[in-house]
Protein backbone atom coordinates (compact mmCIF):
# COMPACT_ATOMS: atom_id res chain seq x y z
CA UNK A 1 0.00 0.00 0.00
CA UNK A 2 1.36 3.36 -0.80
CA UNK A 3 1.35 5.39 2.25
CA UNK A 4 -0.85 7.78 2.28
CA UNK A 5 0.32 8.86 5.89
CA UNK A 6 3.60 9.79 4.53
CA UNK A 7 2.06 12.61 2.13
CA UNK A 8 -0.36 13.85 4.35
CA UNK A 9 1.89 14.40 7.74
CA UNK A 10 3.73 16.72 6.25
CA UNK A 11 7.11 14.97 4.31
CA UNK A 12 7.94 16.88 1.31
CA UNK A 13 11.00 15.10 -1.32
CA UNK A 14 13.73 17.13 -3.00
CA UNK A 15 12.45 16.12 -6.15
CA UNK A 16 9.22 18.18 -5.52
CA UNK A 17 10.90 21.08 -3.75
CA UNK A 18 13.18 20.60 -7.00
CA UNK A 19 10.47 21.07 -9.40
CA UNK A 20 9.02 23.98 -7.35
CA UNK A 21 9.99 27.00 -9.57
CA UNK A 22 7.91 24.90 -12.71
CA UNK A 23 4.32 24.46 -13.94
CA UNK A 24 2.15 20.99 -13.35
CA UNK A 25 2.73 19.11 -16.07
CA UNK A 26 -0.08 17.89 -18.50
CA UNK A 27 -0.40 14.75 -18.49
CA UNK A 28 -3.03 12.00 -20.36
CA UNK A 29 -3.21 9.76 -17.12
CA UNK A 30 -3.83 12.99 -14.55
CA UNK A 31 -6.84 11.28 -13.52
CA UNK A 32 -5.42 8.96 -11.75
CA UNK A 33 -3.43 10.59 -9.95
CA UNK A 34 -3.01 11.24 -5.83
CA UNK A 35 -5.79 13.37 -5.15
CA UNK A 36 -6.01 15.11 -1.37
CA UNK A 37 -8.71 17.81 -1.62
CA UNK A 38 -12.08 18.44 -3.32
CA UNK A 39 -14.64 20.92 -3.60
CA UNK A 40 -17.50 22.70 -5.19
CA UNK A 41 -19.79 25.43 -6.37
CA UNK A 42 -22.42 23.14 -7.22
CA UNK A 43 -21.90 23.61 -11.06
CA UNK A 44 -18.34 23.01 -10.70
CA UNK A 45 -16.11 20.68 -8.93
CA UNK A 46 -12.32 21.05 -8.29
CA UNK A 47 -9.96 18.50 -7.04
CA UNK A 48 -6.16 18.79 -6.06
CA UNK A 49 -3.29 16.74 -5.87
CA UNK A 50 0.28 15.53 -6.41
CA UNK A 51 2.63 17.41 -8.63
CA UNK A 52 0.60 20.38 -8.96
CA UNK A 53 -2.33 18.34 -10.52
CA UNK A 54 -5.79 20.47 -10.63
CA UNK A 55 -8.59 18.64 -11.74
CA UNK A 56 -12.14 19.90 -13.01
CA UNK A 57 -15.60 18.78 -13.91
CA UNK A 58 -18.60 20.60 -15.15
CA UNK A 59 -20.69 18.02 -15.03
CA UNK A 60 -20.76 16.31 -11.66
CA UNK A 61 -18.09 14.36 -12.33
CA UNK A 62 -19.15 12.61 -15.45
CA UNK A 63 -16.09 13.76 -17.43
CA UNK A 64 -12.78 15.87 -16.17
CA UNK A 65 -9.64 17.78 -17.37
CA UNK A 66 -6.87 19.05 -16.30
CA UNK A 67 -6.23 22.70 -15.45
CA UNK A 68 -4.54 24.48 -18.24
CA UNK A 69 -1.76 27.01 -16.21
CA UNK A 70 -0.81 25.68 -12.40
CA UNK A 71 2.00 27.50 -11.07
CA UNK A 72 3.63 25.07 -9.17
CA UNK A 73 4.15 21.08 -9.12
CA UNK A 74 4.21 20.51 -5.33
CA UNK A 75 1.36 18.33 -3.81
CA UNK A 76 -1.47 20.21 -3.04
CA UNK A 77 -3.68 19.21 -0.06
CA UNK A 78 -6.32 20.65 0.27
CA UNK A 79 -8.89 23.37 -2.37
CA UNK A 80 -11.58 26.29 -1.62
CA UNK A 81 -14.31 27.75 -3.88
CA UNK A 82 -16.42 30.60 -3.37
CA UNK A 83 -18.53 31.43 -6.67
CA UNK A 84 -15.68 31.37 -9.52
CA UNK A 85 -12.68 32.17 -7.22
CA UNK A 86 -11.16 29.02 -5.68
CA UNK A 87 -7.92 28.47 -3.54
CA UNK A 88 -5.43 25.39 -3.18
CA UNK A 89 -3.05 25.21 -0.91
CA UNK A 90 0.11 22.44 -0.29
CA UNK A 91 4.04 21.85 0.19
CA UNK A 92 6.37 24.71 0.15
CA UNK A 93 3.92 26.54 2.05
CA UNK A 94 2.19 26.90 -1.13
CA UNK A 95 -1.33 29.15 -1.96
CA UNK A 96 -2.68 29.13 -5.19
CA UNK A 97 -5.12 30.92 -6.49
CA UNK A 98 -7.75 31.21 -9.76
CA UNK A 99 -10.50 33.44 -10.78
CA UNK A 100 -12.22 31.26 -13.44
CA UNK A 101 -13.32 28.16 -11.73
CA UNK A 102 -9.78 26.99 -11.66
CA UNK A 103 -8.89 27.04 -15.33
CA UNK A 104 -5.95 29.32 -14.43
CA UNK A 105 -3.89 30.29 -11.38
CA UNK A 106 -1.34 32.36 -9.85
CA UNK A 107 0.81 32.42 -6.99
CA UNK A 108 -0.53 33.87 -4.19
CA UNK A 109 1.88 32.86 -0.83
CA UNK A 110 5.13 30.50 -0.72
CA UNK A 111 7.80 29.94 1.22
CA UNK A 112 9.57 27.18 0.03
CA UNK A 113 12.51 27.77 2.94
CA UNK A 114 10.10 26.38 5.37
CA UNK A 115 10.08 22.72 3.91
CA UNK A 116 6.38 21.88 5.58
CA UNK A 117 3.11 21.78 4.03
CA UNK A 118 -0.27 23.77 4.64
CA UNK A 119 -2.92 21.22 5.27
CA UNK A 120 -6.39 23.20 4.77
CA UNK A 121 -7.94 26.36 3.27
CA UNK A 122 -11.28 27.45 4.18
CA UNK A 123 -13.02 30.87 2.74
CA UNK A 124 -15.78 31.92 4.29
CA UNK A 125 -16.28 34.68 1.81
CA UNK A 126 -14.15 36.09 -1.86
CA UNK A 127 -12.08 38.12 0.89
CA UNK A 128 -12.14 36.37 4.21
CA UNK A 129 -10.06 33.05 4.11
CA UNK A 130 -7.77 30.74 6.37
CA UNK A 131 -4.95 28.45 5.68
CA UNK A 132 -3.50 25.85 7.97
CA UNK A 133 -0.19 23.78 8.44
CA UNK A 134 2.16 21.88 10.08
CA UNK A 135 3.96 23.47 13.01
CA UNK A 136 1.01 25.48 13.98
CA UNK A 137 1.28 27.84 10.84
CA UNK A 138 -2.04 29.90 11.11
CA UNK A 139 -2.26 32.35 7.77
CA UNK A 140 -5.33 34.84 7.37
CA UNK A 141 -6.46 36.91 4.57
CA UNK A 142 -9.30 39.71 4.47
CA UNK A 143 -8.36 41.11 0.26
CA UNK A 144 -8.72 37.53 -1.31
CA UNK A 145 -5.60 36.23 -0.68
CA UNK A 146 -3.52 39.73 -2.00
CA UNK A 147 -1.99 39.29 1.61
CA UNK A 148 -1.61 36.67 3.77
CA UNK A 149 -1.17 37.70 7.56
CA UNK A 150 1.39 34.50 8.72
CA UNK A 151 1.07 33.62 12.16
CA UNK A 152 0.79 30.76 15.22
CA UNK A 153 -3.06 29.42 15.78
CA UNK A 154 -1.65 30.15 19.69
CA UNK A 155 1.26 31.11 20.71
CA UNK A 156 3.78 28.97 21.37
CA UNK A 157 2.42 26.16 20.64
CA UNK A 158 3.56 24.22 17.29
CA UNK A 159 1.35 20.83 16.74
CA UNK A 160 0.51 19.94 13.30
CA UNK A 161 -2.69 21.36 12.28
CA UNK A 162 -4.89 19.12 9.71
CA UNK A 163 -8.54 20.77 9.15
CA UNK A 164 -10.66 23.38 9.76
CA UNK A 165 -14.50 23.62 9.30
CA UNK A 166 -17.11 26.88 10.19
CA UNK A 167 -19.99 25.62 12.49
CA UNK A 168 -21.54 28.44 12.18
CA UNK A 169 -21.43 32.37 11.79
CA UNK A 170 -18.93 32.76 15.37
CA UNK A 171 -17.78 29.34 15.94
CA UNK A 172 -14.90 27.54 14.07
CA UNK A 173 -13.55 24.04 14.78
CA UNK A 174 -9.80 22.66 13.85
CA UNK A 175 -8.54 18.95 14.61
CA UNK A 176 -4.80 18.63 14.97
CA UNK A 177 -2.10 16.28 15.98
CA UNK A 178 -1.47 14.16 19.21
CA UNK A 179 -4.86 14.67 20.84
CA UNK A 180 -5.03 18.40 20.22
CA UNK A 181 -7.64 20.30 18.81
CA UNK A 182 -8.67 24.14 18.75
CA UNK A 183 -12.08 25.95 18.93
CA UNK A 184 -13.25 29.72 17.94
CA UNK A 185 -16.21 31.40 19.27
CA UNK A 186 -14.94 34.65 17.38
CA UNK A 187 -14.83 33.63 14.08
CA UNK A 188 -11.22 32.73 14.23
CA UNK A 189 -10.14 36.09 15.94
CA UNK A 190 -8.72 33.98 18.68
CA UNK A 191 -8.42 30.13 19.73
CA UNK A 192 -8.80 27.77 22.41
CA UNK A 193 -6.66 24.77 22.89
CA UNK A 194 -8.67 21.06 23.42
CA UNK A 195 -7.34 18.10 24.82
CA UNK A 196 -9.08 15.29 23.35
CA UNK A 197 -9.73 11.95 24.61
CA UNK A 198 -7.87 10.41 22.28
CA UNK A 199 -3.46 11.58 22.44
CA UNK A 200 -3.41 10.46 18.45
CA UNK A 201 -3.85 12.62 15.46
CA UNK A 202 -7.26 13.41 13.95
CA UNK A 203 -7.31 14.39 10.01
CA UNK A 204 -10.80 15.53 9.83
CA UNK A 205 -13.69 17.18 11.28
CA UNK A 206 -17.36 17.39 9.81
CA UNK A 207 -20.39 19.34 11.68
CA UNK A 208 -23.60 16.94 11.61
CA UNK A 209 -26.49 17.29 13.19
CA UNK A 210 -25.47 19.70 15.87
CA UNK A 211 -22.36 16.88 16.52
CA UNK A 212 -18.87 17.37 15.70
CA UNK A 213 -17.52 14.30 14.21
CA UNK A 214 -13.51 14.01 14.34
CA UNK A 215 -11.83 11.28 12.70
CA UNK A 216 -8.27 10.69 12.54
CA UNK A 217 -5.31 7.45 13.50
CA UNK A 218 -5.93 3.92 13.27
CA UNK A 219 -9.98 4.42 12.68
CA UNK A 220 -10.52 6.54 15.78
CA UNK A 221 -13.39 8.73 15.71
CA UNK A 222 -15.09 11.22 18.88
CA UNK A 223 -18.31 12.79 19.01
CA UNK A 224 -19.33 15.92 20.78
CA UNK A 225 -22.72 17.54 21.08
CA UNK A 226 -21.68 20.62 22.89
CA UNK A 227 -19.00 22.30 20.18
CA UNK A 228 -16.35 20.42 22.09
CA UNK A 229 -16.74 20.75 25.95
CA UNK A 230 -16.95 16.45 25.84
CA UNK A 231 -15.87 13.94 23.51
CA UNK A 232 -17.43 10.33 23.38
CA UNK A 233 -15.37 7.75 21.85
CA UNK A 234 -16.89 5.81 19.22
CA UNK A 235 -16.77 2.01 18.87
CA UNK A 236 -14.98 2.00 15.69
CA UNK A 237 -15.26 -1.41 13.21
CA UNK A 238 -11.96 -1.13 11.71
CA UNK A 239 -7.93 0.16 12.65
CA UNK A 240 -7.28 2.30 9.05
CA UNK A 241 -6.74 5.89 9.83
CA UNK A 242 -9.75 7.89 8.56
CA UNK A 243 -9.00 11.16 5.83
CA UNK A 244 -12.42 12.41 4.95
CA UNK A 245 -15.91 13.14 5.13
CA UNK A 246 -19.06 13.76 3.04
CA UNK A 247 -23.05 14.44 3.88
CA UNK A 248 -25.58 13.31 0.88
CA UNK A 249 -28.61 15.06 0.01
CA UNK A 250 -30.27 12.25 2.11
CA UNK A 251 -28.35 13.08 4.95
CA UNK A 252 -25.80 10.20 5.17
CA UNK A 253 -22.30 10.71 6.90
CA UNK A 254 -20.13 8.73 5.66
CA UNK A 255 -16.29 8.77 6.33
CA UNK A 256 -13.19 7.58 4.16
CA UNK A 257 -9.93 6.34 4.58
CA UNK A 258 -7.13 4.00 4.57
CA UNK A 259 -7.01 0.69 2.51
CA UNK A 260 -10.46 1.57 0.90
CA UNK A 261 -12.30 1.47 4.34
CA UNK A 262 -15.71 3.34 3.92
CA UNK A 263 -17.56 3.99 7.64
CA UNK A 264 -21.27 4.76 7.51
CA UNK A 265 -22.30 7.16 11.35
CA UNK A 266 -25.90 6.97 12.30
CA UNK A 267 -26.64 7.55 15.94
CA UNK A 268 -23.72 7.67 17.54
CA UNK A 269 -22.61 4.52 15.84
CA UNK A 270 -20.38 3.13 13.11
CA UNK A 271 -20.86 1.03 10.08
CA UNK A 272 -18.38 -0.41 8.04
CA UNK A 273 -19.91 -0.55 4.20
CA UNK A 274 -18.18 -3.08 2.06
CA UNK A 275 -17.15 -1.80 -1.51
CA UNK A 276 -17.16 -4.09 -4.49
CA UNK A 277 -13.71 -3.62 -5.20
CA UNK A 278 -10.88 -1.68 -3.28
CA UNK A 279 -9.32 1.36 -4.92
CA UNK A 280 -6.64 1.81 -2.21
CA UNK A 281 -6.16 5.02 0.38
CA UNK A 282 -9.03 6.92 0.03
CA UNK A 283 -8.27 10.36 1.16
CA UNK A 284 -11.55 12.86 0.15
CA UNK A 285 -15.28 12.33 -0.68
CA UNK A 286 -17.29 14.77 -1.75
CA UNK A 287 -21.08 14.89 -2.08
CA UNK A 288 -22.53 16.04 -5.15
CA UNK A 289 -26.28 15.41 -5.48
CA UNK A 290 -28.42 12.49 -3.66
CA UNK A 291 -26.46 9.68 -2.82
CA UNK A 292 -23.96 10.52 -5.57
CA UNK A 293 -20.22 10.66 -4.17
CA UNK A 294 -17.11 11.54 -5.53
CA UNK A 295 -14.13 9.70 -3.97
CA UNK A 296 -10.23 10.92 -3.78
CA UNK A 297 -7.33 8.63 -3.10
CA UNK A 298 -3.81 7.52 -4.51
CA UNK A 299 -5.78 6.17 -6.85
CA UNK A 300 -7.36 8.85 -8.46
CA UNK A 301 -11.03 10.09 -8.70
CA UNK A 302 -14.07 7.94 -8.97
CA UNK A 303 -17.83 8.21 -8.74
CA UNK A 304 -19.86 6.13 -6.45
CA UNK A 305 -23.79 6.09 -5.31
CA UNK A 306 -23.89 4.53 -1.72
CA UNK A 307 -27.02 3.30 -0.65
CA UNK A 308 -29.12 4.98 2.34
CA UNK A 309 -29.47 1.56 4.25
Amino acid sequence: MKNILYVILFITSNIVSAAESTEAEIMDGFLQSLYLGITTNKSTIIAVGDRGHVAISNDYGSTWQQAKKVPTRVTLTAVSMVGNNVWAVGHDTTIIYSNDGGENWVSQFKDADRQMPLLDVMFINESEGFAIGAYGTYLTTFDGGKHWNDSLIVEDQDYHLNKIIKVDEYRYFVVAEAGNAYRSFDAGKSWELIELPYSGSMFGVISFNDQLITYGLRGNVLVSNDFGENFMHLNSPVQNSLFGSAITANNDLFIVGANGTVLKYENETLKKINMESSEGDYTGLLSIKDNKLIFIGESGISTKIMGSN
